[in-house]
């Protein structure tokens, strides 16, 4: 798709969304009026999404016929098709005919066809309350005694509160936003642009549409400008912010920046890779490092379906003084194809050839630096180990091996492949899917035996000679696997 269609795509969805829901106004009918009018490719849109709509109220309404459901399962999409041709017809007319209320076409129109076609939508109810998101997702959720449980794909509404636990609830807003927030937490929805949360860890992810998305806690606002992004919130308030791609704005809260004069306020605008925390007191600082998991949890099993035993890498620091830096290192469970390999680069791990990844390195734990410390010759970075393991660093066969890494490893003679993201150094490169497919630089894989726990240090590299520094190179991966 275009970005064209892909933005009229988004509106259809926002639009539809709203009439649904009941609050759409008499400007937002009157425009989707027009966008139906005008473009075949707009009512295919709409009318895919509202049987979509019909199927997913009609299972979840409790009349469907558990042979139907069946049939989703084991069919997949094809299933779905014969639902909708031979099973929905009958088994979703209650459902059908409440959306009927709803909304109304002067039908039909051929979908290919260019001809206009008057287009009738029918006005909201009035009672109807005003939905800013729906409940997208809920996994293994336990509801704290006496919060008002929601049911999923649920309107939600402005001021309404969540509080649970344990597991996860994803809000989708209308206004482009995705929302993950991970129990325990406790959170009130203020509007289609906001959230306030006082416990729990939220990932947000938010398009084009959804700029300016804020979310608050009792330390700290944080401001999307178009991103993806981690919320950490403790018991106490302390508010840590990591993020993933894009930027932020990281304010202090809203109580505390109304008592600041204009010469106290703060803003700190966070890029890919930054992360801080935001104190009791309101000082904020850097965070050295945070388990990815925490904001992308992973399957309990590993890739030979085996469960997975406790993490191995318990912290990873370095030797950036305070204030030189605010990014953070992730650690990651569970080392695999199309792995990302950098906090601040969107470059990403894969198997050289189509053999894919070294076996022995498949569901590593593994570290995320900062691909910009390929410029720090006196980085000491060290990495606490949780029990015997083998330590691996891969290092671009474009850069020189450095002293340590002789002295201490040993070159296993197997490489991995980095493909690299597009860059404002390297345009031509775009990251492909799977291995040995878009492989950009191959780096030599090195080893050390860690008899048992504790802390091991490493240091930094050099940059390349002339040559192979215009082809560009890159800071080293860290992986361990335990005995």
């Amino acid at each position: 798709m275009n970005g064209a269609v892909d933005e009229m795509t988004d509106r259809i969805h926002c639009l539809s969304i709203r009439q649904l829901d009941g609050v759409l106004s008499d400007d937002e009918r009157t425009e989707l009026t027009g966008l139906l009018r005008e473009d075949a490719q707009a009512r295919r849109v709409y009318l895919e999404h509202m049987q979509d709509t019909v199927s997913l109220r009609w299972m979840y309404s409790g009349h469907y016929d558990r042979r139907v459901a069946m049939t989703l399962a084991e069919h997949g999409p094809e299933g779905v098709r014969k639902i909708r041709r031979h099973r929905l017809a009958w088994g979703a007319l209650a459902v059908a005919a409440s959306l009927a209320c709803v909304f109304t076409f002067n039908y039909p129109w051929a979908q290919d066809s260019a001809e206009k076609t008057t287009v009738a939508i029918a006005a909201p109810p009035a009672a109807a309350p005003a939905g800013v998101a729906t409940v997208h997702a809920l996994s293994d959720v336990s509801w704290v005694k006496g919060a008002k449980p929601a049911a999923l794909l649920s309107s939600v509404q402005v001021d309404q509160e969540f509080e649970f636990s344990k597991g996860t609830v994803e809000l989708v807003f209308h206004t482009g936003a995705d929302v993950k927030i991970f129990g325990p937490a406790k959170f009130t929805v203020q509007s289609d642009m906001s959230i306030l949360c006082s416990r729990g860890r939220v990932n947000t992810l938010v398009g084009e549409s959804g700029k300016g998305f804020t979310i608050d806690t009792p330390k700290a606002r944080i401001v999307d400008l178009g991103t993806q992004f981690g919320v950490d919130i403790s018991a106490t308030g302390d508010t840590q912010v990591v993020v993933f791609q894009g930027s932020v704005d990281l304010e202090k809260s809203a109580a505390d920046a109304a008592k600041s004069t204009s010469a106290e306020k703060w803003t700190r605008r966070l890029q890919q890779g930054d992360a801080m925390r935001m104190d009791d007191s309101g000082n904020a600082q850097r965070v050295m490092a945070v388990q990815r998991g925490d904001f992308f949890p992973a399957s309990n099993l590993d890739p030979y379906g085996r469960p997975r035993q406790e993490p191995v890498i318990l912290d990873v620091s370095d030797n950036i003084r305070a204030g030189e830096s605010t990014k953070c290192y992730q650690i990651v469970r569970g080392l695999r194809e199309d792995a990302p390999c950098f906090v601040d680069r969107s470059h990403q791990w894969n198997g050289r050839d189509a053999a894919g990844i070294p076996e022995f390195l498949l569901g590593a734990d593994y570290i995320m630096p900062f691909n910009d410390d390929k410029f720090i010759s006196d980085l000491k970075v060290d990495v606490t180990i949780a029990r015997p393991s083998t330590l691996y660093i891969f290092i671009d066969d474009n850069m020189p091996v450095p002293q340590w890494l002789r002295k201490d490893f040993k070159d296993t003679g197997v490489d991995i492949g980095l493909d690299g993201a597009t860059t404002v150094w390297h345009k031509d490169h775009a990251i492909g899917a799977g291995p040995g497919t878009s492989i950009d630089f191959p780096f030599s894989i090195w080893s050390r035996e860690l008899p048992k726990a504790g802390k091991v240090s490493l240091g930094g590299v050099q940059p390349p000679k002339a040559n192979p520094r215009s082809q560009g190179f890159n800071m080293y991966g860290i992986a361990v696997v335990p005995k």
